[in-house]
């Protein structure tokens, strides 16, 4: 989106997000912290938004502005349903206005969050079946987050493929809701293709945060956490005698607290300039050739193929 644009479409799902919420949360404490939430969070990003509004404006016949903007406000309060789940669970909520919120209260608003989205499907002026159809793209692509998620936190990835193949679950599921919920009912092809490369944009988008953590030293709580990110499976699948001292703390029982600062600072050297960020940077690339491969193959028009190809992850 343009930037004027895309501050005229912010402000209304905003507006949108907001009267859901003063509709659908008679508490008013927990409708003071659900706009909180929503202020903050609409107002950072909003690239799961820009994901439905172009594939909306792609692949769909007629155009409905309170229908797309239903959509995109959806979409996004999903998305920050999930992200305070996975912050909670992280232990990564610093510096989020749910960081002063207790569990309890956000487990509430989480919870709120999803059933006023389902809510508000079910009053969209659309045809019954295309509720229906909204709805399971819904309940299918958080699901798969989920289930992405518990392996995350479950930490017994073990491979490259295992890690693959729980971010596709964890981020390019959400990834995959965004994209359908924009593009519509299409045909049976155009869906699959989407559903493909709204999964390679997940693991993109996993592999870029898990290399940028690790260049800008944001992974002291994966640390502490012995978190198997993509760059510690690649030192730990290598057999390398300057790998060892991560085989021996990520594979080991020695926990952090007990690490002397020498061992940390060396620990932290290997993770940042042993490798691992570059090969995340080929991964990285290997991912978006695929996806742009799948956007070259789809039956659209070259300036859509560019908005595609242009998207920001």
């Amino acid at each position: 989106m343009k930037p004027l644009l895309e501050n005229q479409w912010r402000q209304c799902m905003i507006d949108q997000a907001s009267s859901l919420i003063d509709r659908y949360f008679s508490e008013e404490d927990l409708k003071f912290y659900a706009l909180n939430y929503v202020d903050y969070k609409f107002n950072q990003s909003i690239n799961f938004a820009q994901f439905t509004k172009i594939h909306y404006d792609i692949f769909c016949n007629s155009f409905n502005k309170e229908e797309e903007i239903s959509l995109l406000t959806i979409v996004e309060l999903i998305l920050l349903a999930s992200d305070i789940m996975d912050d909670i669970q992280d232990g990564d909520a610093a510096g989020h206005p749910w960081a002063d919120v207790s569990v309890g209260q956000n487990l509430n608003i989480i919870i709120g969050l999803l059933f006023a989205c389902l809510e508000h499907i079910e009053g969209m002026q659309i045809a019954d079946f295309v509720k229906g159809w909204i709805r399971s793209e819904v309940h299918r692509s958080t699901l798969g987050s989920i289930n992405g998620q518990y392996i995350d936190l479950s930490n017994n990835v073990s491979s490259e493929s295992e890690y693959l193949s729980m971010v596709s679950l964890k981020s390019g599921s959400l990834i995959q809701m965004a994209c359908l919920l924009g593009a519509g009912c299409v045909d049976e092809n155009t869906q699959k293709m989407i559903k493909t490369y709204s999964r390679y944009l997940g693991i993109i988008a996993q592999i870029r945060n898990d290399a940028n953590d690790m260049i800008h030293g944001s992974v002291k709580n994966d640390i502490i956490n012995k978190k198997k990110t993509l760059p510690v499976l690649y030192y730990l699948q290598l057999q390398k005698p300057q790998f060892q001292i991560v085989k021996e703390y990520y594979l080991g029982s020695q926990p952090y607290s007990e690490l002397t600062s020498h061992e940390i600072s060396e620990l932290q050297k290997i993770l940042i300039y042993g490798g691992a960020v570059e090969y995340c940077k080929v991964m990285e690339q290997l991912y978006l050739y695929k996806y742009k491969e799948c956007i070259h193959s789809l039956n659209i028009g070259s300036h859509e193929k560019e908005r595609l190809l242009n998207i920001k992850i």
